[in-house]
């Protein structure tokens, strides 16, 4: 899941306005069999699409925004848009951001901000992101996830990644989006990116999600799909 707000436009014109001229972009179209979202069946069959922009500011900031679409056969479509800023110190890198989750088919959007830290150890990509609910089904609720990922370069063009996330809710907050407090969901993820060309990537992925705790929860379930990605 992913509201346009007055704090987002106001973040988004000020990095704009400062970054340094060169702003790297990407655009990826996909389709998933499954479009499982933090352990939660969304529905089937669900194409999907988003368009990414990224690069840094004088202040020495990171930054990135984007819009990321999905369309799948049940919940209808769903459209994200979502903004980061974030600072690295050393191996350890701090950000925070904010993301809006609209339904242009209807229904009420949804909005958190999240706050994370990650860094590698050991040749692992390890990290913890606090999401915090500020509108929606999503209000109030604390959700705290981890993850822990690992890539392989296969080749010059193939390269291999796994990753595992688990999220906990802290806090329920209005109580729609999980049962009760406590572990909410567990991923398992195995990927893989080939480089066609330069600017063009295919990424197959499948993955296996435990959701049991949460409404409408999987109680362990397999997905796959794949993504094409055209930086430019």
């Amino acid at each position: 899941m992913k509201k346009t707000s007055t704090i987002l436009a106001i973040g988004s014109g000020l990095f704009l306005s400062n970054a340094q001229a060169e702003i790297e972009s990407e655009f990826h179209v996909g389709y998933n069999s499954k479009y499982i979202f933090r352990g939660v069946d969304l529905g089937d069959d669900a194409y999907e699409y988003g368009l990414d922009f990224a690069g840094s500011c004088e202040c020495g900031l990171d930054w990135s925004a984007g819009i990321w679409g999905i369309s799948p056969d049940v919940a209808g479509d769903e459209l994200d848009i979502y903004a980061a800023v974030s600072k690295t110190f050393g191996d350890v890198t701090l950000a925070a951001g904010f993301t809006a989750y609209t339904y242009p088919n209807g229904g009420a959007d949804d909005a958190e901000i999240f706050l994370g830290v990650s860094g590698s150890v050991s040749g692992l990509d390890a990290g913890v992101t606090v999401y915090f609910g500020t509108d929606g089904i999503l209000q109030d609720q604390i959700l705290i996830e981890g993850s822990l990922g690992y890539s392989h370069e296969i080749s010059e063009t193939v390269s291999a990644s796994l990753g595992l996330t688990y999220g906990y809710v802290a806090d329920n907050g209005d109580g729609g989006y999980a049962t009760s407090d406590g572990a909410a969901y567990f991923t398992a993820s195995l990927g893989l990116d080939v480089a066609l060309s330069d600017e063009i990537t295919l990424s197959p992925y499948v993955s296996y999600v435990d959701g049991k705790s949460r409404v409408n929860g999987v109680d362990g379930e397999t997905f796959g799909g794949a993504m094409l990605s055209f930086s430019f």
